[in-house]
């Protein structure tokens, strides 16, 4: 061999090597994965996808490059019918199909979700797929099978199996409705409907794919109590998967520690490979979330799957959003490498931060009061209404919110009860070294057991956009009172909300309470995330009836809203006698083990006070005494503004605690 020739093959095996090391990714057992369904209609609408040198590259081949190695398509059953989602057949067994021949040629895994319904299927809506209009029972079981087994042939004929199939999408409220709907009335028959279906679908993917796995998904996230309701059902009835799929979104499913605390407690209990098969991905989240899963002890952290993250992965004209891919190419690198694995603080365990005693007053009409001319005095002397009430020991402060009181039917068009106007008295509270409860009405005017009148804002809302709304408005204005330095010690999500609030769509009917639960735990979810040290109270006007508070408390506890404080209305003319508030409230504190307050009261000061002090095991808080300024009301003053004798007893309450 002469040098000539010599030279070119060495050439020839340095470029054999080279692109062998390109094409080779470090393998790590973990899924970093997305469902992007939506790019076959993109492309056809002309999207084009550039790499980083400008040039058009293939969407998914792009993903791969930066180590993305699953891909999630959905499957409805004809997205054409009348009111299917697409006329042009996009997420139809066609177009699905097509997808799946360019993941698999990117040597990526693919995960199949069937949605069973021609259009959306999530917690909000299963529609039963037209084809199947009129069938139930066993003729419904058999249709579903029969399609299921009829898919995942097509796709083995094609040489693109699936490698996990889910048998529905986010089906904690049940799939293809009304025989497989279960909500929080859901009776044993409607379980066992729900899982026949189910089981129709696992029966299918057995017998033609047995090696791929099955995967349940719920829109569960940070919903400990109603994954385990539901995993355990599934065990009670049959029903198998190897893998759990949950949804993660911020506004709907808690905070991360409750994602963190979830995933934790379920691969313990369960013993399953669990994904976060849905989130939406940002700077903000993708490594946050990623490094949770990937935390789960015992390696049972499968991976996550980023909801169509196309369009934050690429701005408009196509151009990638090189920082958004870095952090991807980041964890990738991070997770490959044995000595680098995320370090995840354990599941942080709350605390109540509120303490013995809360001499506590609503003051909310102050502000109108003193726009009519009103000032406050004590003993003669004018002073801050805020400082009369701390020099006889009151030290809480309690304001409500309305949306916006200014709109056509509001409680008022100057404002008062507003944000602008509750965050100037917030000022004032904070300014006397008070602490101060913040109270959310969610309503533009009052709200109590007998109207929680949706905002005139949120009237066309419903569903995931009423849900969406409560959130954002809720975080929203607890970062504004932060930034503005008053921020609320103690957070109240609704006002004597045992009938539901957001009218009608949250109304409590009968045993049904499943929307209102869920518009509750956003709310919670909300506050928590700005700040978790925040305590967050539940108020209801039941603190004469034990039964119905029971009743209240443990189906929002099993529907996974999260609280801190039992607060309780008493008003004799509606709440009945003390003896009654007395038997429930130390009931309720021997049951939940939550510390109680009784946030409005005006009647029997003194021996309310006292109820609330002797509650077994120091959970009795104290009290808010409703409208202190008004004669009418709290009666610690007079029609002049000037403190009466009823505030006197103030300060032997304080002294009473300790």
């Amino acid at each position: 061999m002469n040098q000539n020739n010599l030279t070119l093959l060495n050439l020839f095996a340095v470029i054999v090597l080279a692109v062998s090391c390109f094409s080779c990714q470090k393998e790590i057992d973990y899924r970093i994965g997305a469902d992007i369904s939506f790019l076959p209609q993109m492309e056809a609408k002309g999207t084009t996808y550039l790499n980083e040198d400008g040039e058009k590259e293939d969407a998914i081949a792009l993903l791969a490059k930066h180590h993305f190695n699953t891909v999630r398509l959905r499957l409805f059953v004809d997205p054409t019918a009348e009111n299917g989602y697409s006329k042009e057949g996009f997420c139809g067994l066609e177009q699905t199909l097509k997808m799946a021949k360019r993941i698999k040629k990117a040597g990526m895994e693919f995960v199949l979700d069937f949605h069973y319904s021609d259009y959306w299927a999530d917690p909000d809506k299963q529609f039963k797929p037209s084809a199947w209009n009129g069938a139930s029972g066993d003729v419904l079981q058999d249709s579903l099978y029969r399609y299921t087994l009829k898919v995942l042939n097509t796709f083995k004929e094609e040489g693109v199996a699936p490698d996990v199939i889910q048998i529905g999408n986010e089906i904690n409220h049940g799939m293809v409705w009304p025989e497989g709907k279960v909500m929080d009335d859901a009776t044993d028959q409607d379980w066992e409907s729900l899982m026949e279906l189910y089981k129709s679908g696992q029966t299918a993917v057995r017998e033609v794919l047995p090696n791929s796995k099955i995967m349940v998904h719920l829109a569960l996230g940070g919903q400990n109590k109603l994954c385990h309701e539901f995993l355990d059902k599934m065990k009670e009835y049959g029903a198998v998967y190897d893998i759990i799929g949950l949804s993660y979104y911020e506004q709907w499913h808690g905070t991360y520690n409750d994602l963190k605390a979830n995933l934790y407690d379920l691969a313990n209990a369960y013993k399953k490979p669990i994904a976060v098969c849905e989130y939406g991905a940002s700077l903000d989240n993708v490594k946050r979330i990623n490094d949770i899963v990937r935390s789960v002890p015992n390696g049972l952290g499968y991976g996550t799957m980023a909801w169509e993250p196309l369009r934050a992965l690429f701005d408009k004209e196509g151009k990638p959003a090189n920082d958004l891919f870095a952090v991807y190419d980041n964890m990738y690198e991070q997770y490959a490498d044995p000595e680098r694995q995320p370090v995840v603080d354990q599941p942080h365990i709350r605390t109540v931060k509120a303490a013995r005693p809360i001499i506590g007053a609503d003051i909310s009409f102050v502000p109108q009061m003193e726009s009519r001319g009103v000032s406050y005095s004590d003993q003669g002397e004018e002073k801050e209404v805020v400082e009369i009430l701390k020099d006889h020991r009151f030290n809480w402060i309690r304001l409500r919110l309305f949306v916006d009181p200014t709109s056509e039917n509001g409680y008022s068009k100057e404002g008062y009860c507003g944000l602008e106007k509750t965050l100037e008295m917030a000022k004032r509270v904070k300014a006397s070294g008070m602490k101060f409860l913040l109270d959310f009405h969610y309503s533009d005017t009052w709200a109590d057991p007998g109207k929680q009148f949706m905002p005139a804002s949120w009237a066309e809302l419903e569903g995931a956009a009423l849900e969406r709304r409560i959130y954002n408005y809720t975080q929203e204005v607890v970062k504004r009172f932060i930034d503005e330095d008053v921020a609320p010690e103690m957070v109240q999500i609704g006002n004597e909300i045992h009938n539901g609030m957001l009218w009608p769509v949250g109304k409590i009917e009968g045993d049904q309470a499943e929307s209102f639960c869920v518009l509750l735990r956003c709310a919670s979810a909300a506050v928590r995330s700005v700040d978790p040290d925040i305590d967050v109270m539940v108020h209801i006007a039941k603190a004469h009836d034990l039964k119905n508070s029971i009743k209240f408390f443990d189906k929002i506890i099993n529907r996974d809203v999260v609280f801190d404080i039992i607060g309780q209305s008493y008003y004799p003319e509606w709440h009945g006698e003390l003896d009654n508030m007395e038997a429930n409230l130390t009931e309720l504190a021997n049951r939940y083990e939550k510390p109680i307050v009784v946030v409005e009261y005006k009647e029997y000061k003194k021996e309310v006070n006292e109820i609330v002090k002797n509650l077994p095991n120091g959970l009795g808080l104290g009290t808010f005494i409703w409208e202190a300024t008004s004669p009418g009301w709290g009666d610690l003053f007079d029609r002049s503004g000037a403190a009466n004798e009823n505030i006197e007893i103030y300060p032997a309450f304080y002294e009473d605690y300790h």
